[in-house]
């Protein structure tokens, strides 16, 4: 075979590292399974592509897929090298072992046995000894599929075991999220402790709340002085890695009001662990499955606290009485939305802003009065509401003109199928009148083509007929349905805000006090 590319592939999951890690010597300074690292692959598969002279002339390219799992095939770079191979470009793939290339052993059977022979790729696995091109033509030994098992129980005895390990972590009081939350670090034993450039932050936001501070307010406070986010925190401390965040006013600090509101409430900063709210599902499905309340890990007292539980439920019942005090649903409550940035805008007080504006210097859009703006919008209703009246007449007729038309239809395509029915007899006639010799076959040629020619218009017709009918029933269901919509709309005006939310989609609100209102209808119910 003349090989002309060729595709190192390498892969290292979320579990072997955490094989290493679990593995760590300190004493030794050694890691066990260290063979999986991905340089260590590279170095080997570079070591055999250098011992093997038929692969001497051949380009090399390399794809890696550093922390995904074995257990699907859903990766970026494997995808990546099959769409190489889909495409021709790919004549070799190459691996450590059958592990690095999957462990779901039925799909990597397949790919051995069907996927790679009919695209006449070759397949190398160097530490299992298997060439593909050693067994073309023929059935690989049986040790490959029952290596391939062995690799998928072994998958799913580490997943079982990291499990099983984290259950254990959980209850000793251990944190096994992969990021502390904000205000906490995690110290060499796994358990939280204050971060103590941080949880000044935390208290401050929970001392200044109790303290009547709004959250957007407090926001506004945060992003003046500079402090970062928890994001941008962890992404300064090189935790989370990512681009530096920016908003639209181009800050790289960014606080808002739903990242304190999580903050307040959340239970873990008064010593509080609590975890196991959700579990991995089937292996290989990457679903997360939501667990019983009953049966998720609640540790009292597992770390130090940063908010004492006083503070912490004198906390929660101020926001549930905002909360309740807020449910007070006004009229435009979830419509309207500011025409620059298309966030939400909020009521605050008898002004309508744009969510951000409060808390960043986004002023594009100035504030409108509610009472403007319900002024504007009930306007707008009224004559839509007088044109649907209108409209209900209309529909009304067009359902008469319908059924009318209906009524015609029904006796010309019953008469239709009858007349197509008695040709197409008479055809069959004609054919025994021929073979009774009663009349020679020119003639019996033509009038067949002749009568075929009468049935095939009639077929026709009939066709459009029913097509038709067929529309002017859709038509009459649709006239039904929004008449129905329409009798619902009007009916709902001793319901003021179930009219709006039932007849507008969204309000826009532009630079100079611009209304545009977005309506729920249909096409053919635009007025």
């Amino acid at each position: 075979m003349d090989v002309t590319t060729v595709a190192l592939y390498m892969r290292l999951s979320r579990e072997d590292e955490t094989v290493i890690k679990n593995d760590f010597n300190v004493e030794k300074g050694m890691v066990k399974d260290e063979s999986n690292s991905i340089s260590n692959q590279r170095k080997l598969l570079l070591g055999f592509l250098k011992r093997k002279q038929e692969f001497a002339d051949s380009s090399t390219v390399q794809y890696v897929d550093d922390g995904y799992s074995g257990t699907g095939f859903e990766r970026p770079a494997f995808m990546e090298m099959m769409d190489g191979v889909k495409k021709g470009k790919i004549q070799c793939i190459i691996v450590k072992d059958f592990s690095r290339f999957g462990r779901d052993y039925i799909e990597l059977g397949d790919y051995i046995e069907h996927i790679f022979p009919f695209m006449q790729v070759r397949f190398i696995a160097v530490n299992d000894g298997y060439d593909s091109a050693e067994y073309r033509g023929k059935t690989p030994d049986i040790d490959v599929p029952f290596r391939n098992l062995a690799y998928s129980l072994y998958s799913q005895d580490i997943s079982d075991k990291i499990k099983s390990s984290l259950a254990v972590r959980r209850k000793k009081g251990m944190y096994v999220g992969s990021i502390p939350l904000y205000g906490y670090q995690r110290d060499g034993e796994g358990f939280l402790t204050p971060d103590e450039e941080t949880k000044g932050i935390v208290q401050r936001i929970y001392r200044e709340y109790l303290s009547g501070k709004g959250l957007a307010e407090l926001a506004r406070e945060l992003n003046g002085e500079g402090i970062p986010s928890p994001k941008q925190h962890k992404i300064n401390k090189g935790i989370l890695h990512g681009e530096k965040e920016e908003s639209f006013e181009g800050k790289t600090y960014f606080w808002l009001p739903t990242t304190l509101r999580q903050i307040l409430r959340n239970e873990t900063y008064t010593g509080v662990l609590l975890s196991g709210n959700y579990k991995s599902g089937p292996l290989g499905s990457g679903k997360r499955v939501l667990v019983p309340e009953e049966e998720r890990v609640r540790i009292e007292d597992a770390h130090p606290a940063i908010i004492d539980k006083d503070t912490f439920r004198e906390v929660q019942e101020k926001m549930h009485t905002k909360k309740r005090g807020e449910e007070k649903q006004f009229l435009l409550k979830g419509l309207v939305r500011c025409g620059e940035c298309g966030r939400f805008m909020v009521k605050d007080k008898r002004l309508f802003r744009c969510g951000y504006q409060k808390f960043t210097e986004h002023r594009n859009v100035e504030s409108i009065p509610e009472a403007e703006l319900e002024g504007i919008v009930w306007k707008a209703v009224d004559i839509q509401l007088r044109q649907l009246e209108e409209k209900e007449a209309v529909f009304q007729r067009e359902k008469e003109l319908c059924e009318e038309r209906c009524k015609k239809l029904l006796p010309e395509i019953k008469m239709k199928r009858i007349q197509a029915e008695k040709k197409r007899e008479e055809i069959k006639q004609l054919y025994h009148q021929y073979r009774q010799g009663k009349m020679g076959k020119a003639e019996y040629l033509a009038r067949k083509k002749w009568e075929g020619n009468l049935v095939e218009e009639m077929e026709a017709e009939l066709a459009g007929l029913e097509a038709e009918e067929e529309g002017l029933r859709k038509g009459m269901g649709e006239i039904d349905a929004d008449s129905a919509s329409i009798v619902d709309w009007l009916g709902s005006r001793g319901d003021r805000r179930k009219l709006l939310q039932s007849l507008i989609e969204r309000i826009d609100v532009y630079v100079g006090k611009v209304v545009e209102i977005k309506w729920k209808f249909r096409d053919r119910l635009l007025i």
